[in-house]
Formats: C-alpha cells, sequence, structure tokens
C-alpha cells in the first residue's frame, strides 16, 4: 500500500507500514524569503509611525497563508507530485524522494488561479481541480506533466474530486452556486454527481439530493462506486440550552439581514461591500490562521467543538459524524438506487487495489484508517496519526 497525504503545509506518503513526513522545500523558501524582505523593511516602521498599518508581519505570528492542498505518489516510484498555496501563488511541484536532497522540480504556478486538487491514473494521466476565483473550480486534465491543462468544466458552480472510471469517463462532484437578483453569490446548493466524456465533454448526472452532498465518487476495480456523504447546510446543535441563549443574536441577524436586502434592493449596491459572509469566513479558514475553524467539503468545520463532541470514541478526529463513507448501490442499469453506510467522520479517502482486495483508506483529520469489506462485515485498522489531514491519495 503506498498513500500519499496533506498534513498542514507539510507532505506525507505512507508505504510499506511506514509513514514519512517532508517538507515542502518551495513553501519554505517562500516563507524564509518573506520573512528577509519584512527585516529588511523593519526600520521604516520605527521611523515613520505613518506607515505602520502597512506592516502586518510578526516573526513569531503566522502571517501569510501556506498549505499543501493535496498529496499523491506517481508511476515513478519515489516521485510525489503535489499542489500547495502560499501568500497569492499556487503551484504543481514533483518531489524526487531518491535523493538526499528531496529535489523538487516545477511543473506549474500561477498568482490568477488554484490548484487545489490532483488525481493520477495508474496509466499517468492527471486531472486535477483548479478554482478560478472566491466561488467557483473547474475540471481540467493536465498535459505534459502537468505544465499544461484543458479545461473539462465551467459555469457557475463548484467543481472538484475528478476521478477516472473504467470506462475512461470521469467522475466528479459538483456544487451549483446560488446568486441573488444583483448577481451576488449568496450560496452553494448541494453537490451533485456527474460524470463527464473527457473526449466529448457530454456532462450526465449520476446521483443528487436536496438533503445531502455527494463528495469525491471513485470506482474501484470492481465497478463499486464510494463517496461521502454529508448533510447539506449546517450540522444539528446538540445543546438545547445554547439554542435557546442564541435567540437575541439570530433576532438581530434578522434585523441586519432585512436591512441589508432593503439598502439592496433601492441602491442597487450591497450594504457592505466586498464578499459574503460565507465567502468571508471561507476566506479566513484556508489562510491557516486558526485551526479553531477550517474550511472542508465546501463546510466551515468548528475544529475545537468537533473535537470536544467525538472525544469519547477512542480514535477520534474532527469531523462530523454525519459525514459518511458510503458504497453506492447500483441496479443492472448502472444506476445508483442506494447506500451502504462504510464509516463516519471521513473528511477524505481514496482507494487502493492491493492483492486482489479492496482497501479503502480514509482520514477524520487527526487519523488515517483502513477499511475492507468481508462477508457483509466492515473491518478497520488504523494506520496512523496526523496532525492535521484532509486530504489522502492514492494511485487510481
Amino acid at each position: 500500500m503506498k498513500i500519499g497525504f496533506a498534513d498542514g503545509e507539510k507532505l506525507g506518503v505512507f508505504e510499506n507500514g511506514e509513514k514519512k513526513i517532508y517538507q515542502s522545500q518551495y513553501i519554505t523558501k517562500y516563507k524564509e524569503n518573506a520573512l528577509r524582505t519584512a527585516k529588511s523593511k523593519e526600520w521604516k516602521k520605527n521611523s515613520d509611525r505613518l506607515l505602520a498599518d502597512e506592516f502586518y508581519f510578526e516573526e513569531d505570528e503566522p502571517f501569510l497563508r501556506s498549505i499543501v492542498n493535496c498529496v499523491s505518489p506517481t508511476i515513478e516510484e519515489n516521485t510525489l507530485v503535489y499542489s500547495f498555496s502560499v501568500g497569492e501563488t499556487s503551484g504543481i511541484y514533483y518531489k524526487d524522494l531518491s535523493d538526499k536532497e528531496q529535489t523538487e522540480s516545477h511543473a506549474l504556478s500561477s498568482s490568477d488561479v488554484e490548484f487545489t486538487q490532483l488525481c493520477v491514473a495508474k496509466d499517468g494521466k492527471l486531472l486535477g481541480a483548479v478554482q478560478t476565483d472566491g466561488y467557483c473550480s473547474n475540471i481540467v486534465m493536465f498535459q505534459n506533466g502537468g505544465s499544461e491543462y484543458q479545461t473539462l468544466t465551467g459555469g457557475d458552480s463548484f467543481d472538484e474530486n475528478p476521478t477516472f472510471r473504467k470506462n475512461g469517463k470521469i467522475l466528479f462532484n459538483s456544487y451549483a452556486i446560488g446568486r441573488d437578483q444583483n448577481n451576488a453569490f449568496v450560496t452553494y446548493l448541494p453537490s451533485e454527481i456527474y460524470q463527464i466524456d473527457p473526449e466529448t465533454l457530454e456532462i450526465e448526472e449520476k446521483i443528487c439530493d436536496s438533503k445531502f452532498s455527494y463528495i469525491k465518487p471513485i470506482e474501484d476495480g470492481n465497478g463499486n462506486v464510494y463517496c461521502i456523504r454529508k448533510p447539506h447546510g449546517e450540522e444539528p446543535e446538540e445543546n438545547a440550552f445554547l439554542q435557546i441563549l442564541m435567540i437575541p443574536v439570530r433576532i438581530v441577524q434578522a434585523i441586519v439581514g432585512f436591512v441589508s436586502a432593503f439598502v439592496a434592493c433601492f441602491a442597487k449596491k450591497p450594504l457592505v461591500s466586498g464578499t459574503s459572509a460565507q465567502s468571508s469566513m471561507r476566506g479566513e479558514a484556508a489562510k491557516g490562521l486558526d485551526r479553531k475553524k477550517a474550511w472542508i467539503n465546501n463546510h466551515l468545520v468548528n475544529v475545537e467543538k468537533e473535537l470536544e463532541r467525538n472525544k469519547k470514541s477512542e480514535e477520534y478526529g474532527f469531523i462530523p459524524k454525519s459525514w459518511l463513507l458510503v458504497r453506492l448501490e447500483q441496479d443492472e442499469t448502472g444506476k445508483f438506487v442506494g447506500e451502504y453506510e462504510l464509516a463516519r467522520g471521513v473528511a477524505d479517502y481514496c482507494v487502493v487495489e492491493e492483492e486482489g482486495r479492496t482497501l479503502l483508506v480514509y482520514t477524520n483529520g487527526k487519523r488515517v484508517f483502513a477499511l475492507t469489506e468481508e462477508k457483509e462485515h466492515v473491518l478497520k485498522k488504523k494506520l496512523f496519526d496526523v496532525d492535521f489531514c484532509v486530504k489522502v491519495n492514492a494511485l487510481q
């Protein structure tokens, strides 16, 4: 078994029962250069107090966003491919694990888009998701080792998690975007699963439900399709007393919402310029400044709250228990007609084919597990602990 995983701003690989962690050389050098630049300008802060607001850097505080978005093994035995975001730059690099220097080679970088996800097929083909702005994302197919890409999907949606099927077509999930009469972002609709033919770009809807979002569909070698299913919208609040205490706050929120809508209607401009509250939360969570909250699977997760809620379990994580890893039941025509639950509290997963068996490797944020199905029983084994892992990948 060989899987790659992203653990905060670090790269990880698990192979032959051993976990290894690596630094992103690009992120390390970027931060060193930023530190050097900030220190070279430090004298201005003391000499001219009028410029104080322009200096946001403190050596003992995180000052920029830096995160490894995705890590995957490649068809090359000792090579990982990973995508990252640091500051205003996002890119794709290859890391060679066969030498002591762990040499990295550049494939692609940009300050205009963000390379959020990668999927490497066993024949070497490379898929990904590219976020084009604060709301939209497209499925892409990379060429020339990842230095170029062809966009497969578009429109006003957030498309992600592309994976190949045995028939050569691509599964992915997509959130449609809801906007108001002024074309301002309001919310994401539930994620649905689609199939696209990379040759004709013909898209077919496979599964949808107004109550749930279906995320990261993967087909194994036997034709079984798996995915993550999570409730659409907020997680249910267990503390009824807290709900009562929140009533005055929600009344104020309702008043503010009414005033905002009134202003937008008659002034044709929002009360507050800029992105929506949801987008603002998403941006702050993604910066990596505070791990109390994190944007995971298009949902703002209260990490501390979920850890406290789940701590009764011996191998708990910070993903809500309502996020399920399921196998989609299919009829003789291939239509999805049901679901079979395999695990709870799942942030991400991958499928590993090993010695004729199918293993499902998943993370709950703090631990990584392997699942196997045997005689209508699901067997689970913990593989290793992690710090903050929400992405795992294997050759697909």
